[in-house]
């Protein structure tokens, strides 16, 4: 006969989000029981062996367009050491009209991929001089106060197509997951669409809020590995009184009870932190189906990419035929990461295109891909470790999110991690930690809350 168990809040999901809410509430005395399907919590901050190191088969770095992961480090007390990413900065690789691929360092004032000054020169080095003066033009046209429109269409219509084209679409592949014309500047950088709407210029509001340093130096990562962040974090829950199961499947939901495969857990309140897929499943809602997200961390030894050619890494342009979409070199990324290596040995993640994750799960697709994105002449014998990762559950589109976010308030569920608060740790977080704030000032510790009947 199954049993039933109440608590104060049940939390289903163990990723970054599902543990922030734990600790938050564990440390104020709560009965916090957070479940988890797999078999390990933190869900895309995860590791695995690759050249000898503990490396992020995941998320391995996060925006500081907020606070949000430094103040939970220095909150909770956690032992991770926050750094800075190499100051080489990241490229673009696009088809020049000649047919061969260019590569050039991304903008220096830049956000998602508009630029502050259309006609600095690395600017006219990606978009040539036409371009760049199309892009100029953007202060002169007015900002439309109607419905707002997509990224792709905004940036076309106020900086021109090659913008799109070679800035904005890359990076929000590559960032995102998720195509420039499914997406609003709004959910993807907030600050920036309202400062926009502010100032009456896309272009203004980047260069009243885009520093001027190397582009790709707006995040920051963990020595170490980003994977750290989750596991110590899991580790200072555990500490403060939460109960953490993995390896638990959730069978059901409601307001006040998760069902598992034999056991009901009772709640005051019950969270959602899981994938968007999975929540949507949970709260039998029927979505689309999103496109997994595929990474491939490899071992290269390659005396091209001893000198870094491509700084920090490489994001492409959509005519470029790549296999990838992006690339990180991470030794030249994260010092950490070099001062570990033995010499002439390199860490390489790749991004996959959407359907194109099985061309790089050998060492030919590996190099195919490397050689095209860097430059570089790295053959298949020169890639030592292919590590593939599919994360079928990571993007959250905006449909996916409203249907979601309407069927848990009509239950009484709260949700949690990027089906709730977007991609990026930077919202993820701090989404996560004001959910435990709202939810303390609803309720109590309750007296005995663990009992069965």
């Amino acid at each position: 006969m199954a049993c039933t168990v109440s608590h104060d809040v049940v939390i289903v999901g163990g990723g970054i989000a599902g543990l922030t809410i734990a600790w938050e509430l564990a440390r104020a005395g709560r009965d916090i029981v957070l479940v988890e399907a797999s078999e390990y919590a933190g869900g895309m901050l995860r590791r695995g062996a690759v050249a000898g190191l503990d490396a992020d088969l995941g998320a391995e770095s996060f925006a500081t367009r907020t606070t949000g992961v430094a103040d939970l480090v220095a909150d909770a007390r956690l032992p991770v050491q926050l750094v800075e990413p190499a100051p080489a900065g990241a490229h673009v690789a696009f088809r020049r009209r000649s047919g061969r691929v260019g590569r050039a360092p991304l903008p220096r004032r830049a956000l998602v991929g508009m630029p502050a000054d259309p006609l600095a020169p690395d600017v006219v080095r990606i978009l040539g001089r036409g371009g760049a003066r199309r892009a100029a033009q953007e202060r002169l046209l007015p900002l439309s106060a109607g419905e707002e429109p997509s990224l792709a269409e905004l940036a076309t219509t106020r900086f021109g197509p090659r913008v799109t084209a070679r800035l904005v679409e890359p990076l929000c592949r590559s960032v995102y997951s998720q195509s420039a014309d499914s997406v609003r500047l709004s959910a993807l950088h907030p600050v920036l669409w309202e400062k926009a709407q502010a100032l009456g210029s896309l272009t203004d509001a980047v260069a009243a809020l885009a520093p001027a340093v190397r582009a790709g130096s707006a995040v920051r990562g963990v020595e170490g590995g980003l994977w750290r962040l989750a596991a110590e974090l899991e580790a200072a829950a555990l500490r403060a009184g939460a109960v953490i199961r993995t390896g638990t499947p959730v069978r059901a939901v409601t307001g006040t009870s998760v069902q598992l495969d034999d056991e009901t857990l009772s709640a005051a309140a019950v969270v959602i932190a899981t994938g968007p897929t999975a929540a949507a499943q949970l709260l039998y809602v029927e979505v689309p189906a999103a496109p997994p997200v595929g990474v491939v961390v490899t071992e290269i030894v390659a005396d091209g990419l001893d000198a870094f050619p491509i700084g920090s890494g490489v994001i492409a342009a959509p005519d470029v035929d790549s296999a990838a979409k992006a690339l990180t070199h991470v030794d030249a990324k994260w010092e950490w990461a070099s001062a570990a290596l033995p010499a002439g040995t390199h860490l390489v993640r790749l991004s996959a295109h959407a359907g194109r994750h099985d061309e790089l799960t050998d060492a030919v697709g590996v190099a195919t891909a490397v050689r095209t994105l860097t430059g570089v002449r790295v053959s298949p014998a020169d890639v030592r470790r292919v590590v593939p990762v599919t994360w079928p559950d990571a993007v959250a589109t905006p449909p996916v999110r409203a249907a979601v976010a309407e069927a848990a308030a009509t239950r009484g569920i709260r949700l949690a991690g990027a089906v709730a608060a977007g991609t990026g740790l930077a919202s993820v977080v701090p989404h996560a930690r004001a959910l435990a704030s709202d939810l303390l000032s609803h309720s109590t510790p309750s007296e005995g809350a663990r009992h069965v009947r």
